[in-house]
């Protein structure tokens, strides 16, 4: 998973969400300055959308490592 913050007023609003649409992000947080995106996905997804960002304005990025947890047994 991934949050990226990224310039509100560099950013076409069609743009932005026309690129968070396609990698299945979410807006998470908007301010007057900023909009804060989360994808999750694996690690080429993550530096595809981060490429596609960064010339619309990246201010900050936040990454987490795999996670995961087992399932439960079936009955």
């Amino acid at each position: 998973m991934a949050l990226i913050k990224v310039k509100a007023e560099a950013t076409p609003a069609p743009r932005r969400s026309g690129i968070v649409d396609i990698f299945r992000g979410k807006v998470v947080d908007v301010s007057p300055t900023s909009y804060t995106i989360e994808v999750t996905g694996d690690e080429k997804k993550i530096e595809a959308i981060t490429e596609l960002l960064q010339h619309l304005g990246i201010i900050e990025i936040v990454r987490t490592g795999k996670a995961a947890i087992a399932r439960s047994k079936k009955n």
